[in-house]
């Protein structure tokens, strides 16, 4: 860098922090948080065969082992800002067209930019290492004016109920007979999260989390209330929610007997990674749903390294396999056997089965002869997502 500098003139630096928030390891688990770190890398060296970067263009880690990147860019004919928007939107345009299930699509990206300039009364080492502490403070500046934006974004939702329900059916594949619905939330009006993934994972982060799945809950309940043939009703619950003392004390039993409904009635959706990792922590909770009438289920089955041991002593009543090994399942063998085995293993806990993400006609006809009992996805009903103002 430093020989760069000197027959340069000036570089500009862009810093990018995938991890500032702290919470998407914690949430997604360190070996799936990795892999997207890596998958963004990739993505990143990218940049030069597709030309957004210049030979003499420097990309590197910030430090060993870092999920934070930095890109040296030699100054040119542009101004350093619209070097720094090009190389942002060229990133982001990558990562907006990886696969819908990709981890890289839900990290944040928190960037910050400064020049360094050839001063002959200035060691080039230390006027390298001043750019990119000017970089990281933008990067912090920026993301805690987002983070403050959106924290008070979620306020406004909770104060003024700002969301509503939608519901995605979960069919018998042998005939399509809808068995219950997932409810899933959806901010009422315009926001500035890009997903509703997006949204939540924010919550997650702050102390509003569990009156903001309040509010989601509540409000299921009460639109499916006046929903006809709803069939069982499907709550995801995040691990603060299972011990919501709202919940864990029979508050939501009230809301759901006000609407018509009973415990029988529910489904709580909890991932399969809370289901191992806290899995002692959780055992006690989860057995008092059950002895209420709640049914669980365990969500995103094959997307990590269950404990066959810490299911079978959770004793869930569905098993709900990821999407990513239900997407053409119909060209892949090692699919198929995988997703066999594990109907077998849900035959001997007694769970039912539902794939999740079925897409295509292909899809279906290759689960039905799996025996695959039960699925959703976009084959059955279309979702419209998440609106921006």
């Amino acid at each position: 860098m430093r020989r760069i500098l000197e027959s340069k003139g000036a570089v500009d630096v862009v810093y990018v922090d995938l991890g500032r928030s702290g919470g998407q390891e914690t949430k997604l688990g360190w070996a799936a948080y990795d892999g997207a770190v890596r998958e963004f890398a990739a993505v990143l060296a990218s940049l030069r065969a597709a030309g957004e970067l210049g030979p003499d263009d420097v990309v590197s880690l910030h430090t060993v082992r870092s999920d934070r990147f930095l890109v040296f860019m030699v100054a040119g004919e542009a101004t350093s800002a619209a070097r720094r928007d090009r190389l942002l939107a060229a990133l982001r345009a990558r990562i907006d067209s990886a696969p819908p299930t990709s981890v890289l699509r839900t990290l944040p990206l928190s960037p910050g930019h400064a020049r360094i300039h050839n001063d002959p009364i200035v060691r080039s080492e230390r006027g390298i290492q001043q750019a990119v502490a000017e970089a990281m403070l933008a990067s912090l500046a920026d993301r805690e004016g987002v983070e403050t934006e959106r924290r008070e974004e979620i306020s406004r939702l909770i104060t003024g109920s700002g969301v509503r329900a939608v519901f995605h059916p979960i069919v018998r594949l042998s005939d399509g007979t809808i068995i219950g619905h997932e409810a899933l939330t959806r901010p009422i009006g315009g926001v500035s999260f890009d997903s509703v993934e997006e949204l939540f994972a924010f919550a997650e982060s702050t102390d509003l989390l569990m009156e903001f799945e309040r509010l989601c809950r509540r409000t299921a309940i009460e639109t499916a209330a006046t929903t006809t043939g709803l069939g069982l009703l499907f709550i995801n619950a995040s691990p603060s929610a299972v011990s919501d003392p709202e919940w864990a004390a029979g508050g939501m039993d009230e809301v759901l007997a006000h609407s018509g409904l009973s415990p029988r009635d529910v489904v709580v959706e909890i991932t399969e990674r809370v289901a191992i990792v806290r899995h002692d922590e959780f055992q006690e909770a989860l057995r008092t749903f059950k002895e209420r009438g709640y049914r669980v289920a365990v969500d995103d089955m094959g997307a990590g390294n269950a404990s066959l041991q810490s299911l079978a002593s959770i004793q869930p009543d569905f098993l709900k396999f990821d999407t990513s090994l239900v997407r053409d399942i119909d060209k892949s063998s090692i699919k198929q056997s995988l997703l066999e085995t594990l109907r077998q293993l849900a035959d001997k806990i007694g769970a039912r089965v539902i794939a999740e993400g079925i897409e295509r006609e292909e899809e279906l006809q290759t689960l039905k002869k799996l025996g695959i009992e039960l699925g959703q996805g976009f084959l059955f009903h279309k979702d419209e997502g998440i609106s921006h103002a």
